[in-house]
């Protein structure tokens, strides 16, 4: 395809994406904001963190300029074994942590299926919501990809492969081996969506166990559908979370050597060694976009906008709000990309998969602000549910009376930590898109092609703070 025919193709697609703009101020109604439950924040001076946080982005931008010449970050770093005795523990552990991993899978579904039929009286939603989503995009962030042991999904493959004699692995070294799977990332940037609907509450019932029982029940067919077809490799790019939190995983210190060696290693290093895979990109907009349409619910400007909407529309016109935020976060992107191949004489398609890992802290960080206070509430709320998780009126653990203490931290410190998480995501990732800059390209090249990517984080920073402070 020519330069000009792929500009045309963006344009028309900008054009398409504002025109469903249009169609969800027209239909949209409001969006439930969590399948339960809602953050409690504290609106601060807006100003003031816009100011700080476009300051502090565009400095990080000048002061590496000055001090980071050559990339320190692309050249080999393998960082530090573990000591032995963990080595010896940790196959044994693995065991472990897979068998949890399926029993909890099941007891969630069966929870979610038997239970009372209500969040307040049931502990899967929380479980799932809670606790799987918002906990484990922090564990494998700041630690290490747990999800590849705990996944049932993984472990079942796993056991049937045993079962049958067959040997080799189902992380990722099975992924990188060749094989008739080429669908790359796209199957989990959709899963992934779809997921969102589900714990935003996009759904109506999304919140009531029984149709989470379902969601779960359709979700695990989808996915051994799509393992039967695509083998480990499938399971590894194409299952939603097994993709994202594998993503996160590599801005983790702890991780696996392609020897089996566990080792520690600077936090953000393991981003540079993302391989360009087909969808990759998509499923980090994804969690990048339907984060952002999380603060815009919460706006007044959205509220008033769909004040008095029938609840007739809301599946289709928040479905639609979604997929609007996930595609200007990705015009943004790749506007920012072909004007810096311009800069650079580069070919836009093959430079921006280059610097899509320079956009996954800045994802975690909108998941930190969006979902902290959420986490800390939601969760002190579960703890006395874990007693009673069918609703039944037991106290296996003693939790029942727990105290649900919405005050753990003042909301005003609460806004800080939100802050604080856009502004810190996206330093890191000017850190990350410069040091790949002047790895390749030199001198003046280097900087300049940076200056369209800059834009797009500044307006990503201002455009997430207006959107949390504004909730």
């Amino acid at each position: 395809m020519s330069r000009h025919s792929r500009g045309t193709t963006i344009r028309a697609t900008a054009v398409v994406l504002l025109a469903a703009g249009v169609t969800v101020v027209a239909l949209a109604t409001p969006a439930g904001a969590h399948a339960f439950g809602r953050r409690r924040d504290l609106p601060l001076p807006a100003w003031l963190f816009f100011a700080g946080g476009g300051t502090a982005v565009v400095f990080s931008f000048l002061a590496l300029g000055f001090t980071w010449k050559t990339s320190r970050l692309e050249r080999p770093i393998v960082g530090w074994a573990l000591p032995r005795p963990v080595q010896a523990a940790a196959p044994v552990l693995a065991v472990i942590i897979r068998a949890l991993g399926l029993v909890l899978f099941v007891g969630i579904v069966v929870t979610a299926a038997v239970g009372e039929n209500t969040p307040e009286f049931n502990a899967a939603p929380r479980a799932v919501y809670v606790v799987f989503w918002v906990g484990m995009t922090l564990v494998c962030a700041f630690v290490g990809d747990l999800w590849r042991l705990l996944s049932p999904f993984e472990t079942v493959y796993a056991l049937i492969r045993w079962a049958r004699g067959s040997t080799g692995e189902t992380g990722p070294e099975a992924a990188d081996s060749p094989g008739g799977y080429d669908l790359g990332y796209w199957p989990a940037a959709v899963l992934l969506f779809g997921f969102v609907m589900l714990e935003l509450g996009v759904f109506p019932d999304a919140a009531e166990p029984r149709f989470l029982a379902t969601a779960l029940v359709v979700y695990t067919l989808t996915i051994a559908a799509g393992a039967a077809i695509g083998g480990p490799r499938a399971l590894r790019e194409g299952e939603a979370f097994a993709a994202w939190f594998g993503l996160l995983a590599h801005m983790a210190p702890c991780y696996r050597d392609d020897d089996g060696c566990l080792r520690l290693r600077p936090p953000l290093v393991g981003l540079t060694r993302l391989h360009p895979r087909p969808g990759q990109a998509a499923v980090v907009l994804v969690a990048l976009g339907t984060t952002s349409f999380d603060g815009l619910t919460r706006t007044p400007f959205w509220e008033n906008l769909t004040a008095g909407q029938s609840q007739q529309d809301r599946l289709l016109s928040d479905t639609l709000g979604m997929a609007w935020m996930v595609a200007v976060v990705g015009i943004l992107y790749f506007g920012a990309m072909r004007t810096a191949a311009r800069i650079t004489d580069q070919d836009a398609d093959e430079l921006g998969p280059s610097f899509i890992h320079s956009l996954v802290p800045i994802a975690l960080g909108y998941a930190i602000a969006h979902y902290f206070s959420f986490l800390l509430v939601e969760t002190n709320r579960f703890i006395g549910q874990i007693s009673d998780p069918l609703g039944r009126g037991w106290d296996i653990f003693g939790t029942i009376g727990w105290v649900d203490n919405l005050n753990i931290l003042s909301p005003g410190a609460i806004a800080y930590v939100q802050a604080g998480a856009i502004v810190g995501g996206h330093m890191a990732g000017v850190f990350l898109a410069h040091d790949r800059a002047v790895a390749l390209f030199q001198g003046e090249t280097a900087t300049k092609s940076q200056y369209p990517l800059l834009v797009a984080m500044v307006g990503y920073t201002v455009g997430g703070l207006a959107l949390l402070l504004s909730g």
